[in-house]
């Protein structure tokens, strides 16, 4: 499902504001009906409108949409939007079909390298993601005797657990902030190869970004970390208001110490932040 179309409700704003490659067409009224007069349904189109009442009968026709803060219309709430524009000067196409994708609850593509395709994790990935941590040497876990298997990262819920979790990752981490844990794609096969991303990490002064990758253990030694990780860090850099850019690492992982010094992290501390002792390295933006 993608963006095809905006609407808007004539006298409310005018398209000529809106610098787009997107048509716009007036609906007098927010219905499928209204909509058929320009061959047009309302799963494919983006409604903007500055009033609560534009947005609950978008809402009730399961379309799109966007509010306007529009001074013309003052005292509106907003509610049931996903995204309120003050304006129209840094409103481009990409934007426009994030808050479609948003409205409909489908996965942001963050980022394309040479191999591989990240994106937002959507509940349908999840058989894949399980999958995946499972395999020898990704996470810890118990085995039957009650033994501990070696592993770096921390093992996922049981399934029902697992969904709840995403589901409320996906609506607050990636709704609220748009980044976030995201998942990585071979672009040839579309097999999903690994995980890495943005978090927040509290430290005693400040809450920071982290960053955390994760490549299938069949990948790794291909530079596969390296060039997904440099592609999440340029994205930090050019679209986040952070200075910098932390990880944290067990000194036994080799492999993990030598990646983030190639990355460009540099050692800061030995810390408990994170629950056990690990080490604490920085990126700097400046």
């Amino acid at each position: 499902m993608k963006l095809k179309a905006l609407v808007y409700q004539q006298k409310e704003w005018n398209p000529l504001q809106l610098s787009t490659g997107f048509p716009a067409f007036p609906v007098e009224n927010i219905t499928e009906e209204a909509l058929a007069v320009w061959k047009l349904h309302a799963e494919e189109v983006l409604l903007i409108t500055p009033t609560d009442a534009g947005i609950q009968a978008a809402v009730r026709a399961h379309m799109a949409v966007a509010a306007y803060a529009d001074p013309a219309f003052p005292g509106q709430s907003y509610a049931g939007a996903w995204m309120v524009m003050e304006g129209f000067e840094e409103v481009d196409d990409e934007f426009l079909e994030r808050i479609f994708q948003r409205c409909h609850g489908q996965p942001w593509e963050i980022a394309r390298t040479k191999r591989c395709v990240i994106r937002e994790l959507s509940l349908e990935d999840l058989p894949a993601l399980e999958k995946l941590y499972q395999k020898e040497g990704v996470t810890w876990r118990l085995d039957a005797d009650g033994e501990r298997i070696p592993g770096f990262i921390e093992p996922l819920f049981a399934k029902e657990k697992e969904k709840k979790y995403q589901q409320a990752y996906i609506t607050n981490m990636y709704g609220y902030y748009g980044y976030g844990m995201w998942l990585v794609f071979d672009k040839a096969s579309g097999e999903l190869i690994g995980r890495a991303g943005l978090e927040h990490r509290e430290f005693p002064d400040a809450v920071e970004l982290e960053l955390g990758y994760l490549i299938d253990p069949d990948r790794q030694g291909q530079g596969l970390a390296t060039e997904v990780c440099q592609a999440i860090l340029a994205f930090a850099r050019e679209e986040l208001d952070f200075p910098r850019v932390n990880a944290l690492t067990d000194q036994k992982n080799v492999a993990s110490v030598a990646l983030l010094q190639k990355l460009g992290f540099y050692y800061l501390e030995d810390t408990d932040v994170s629950g056990s002792r690990t080490q604490r390295y920085i990126y700097e933006f400046s």
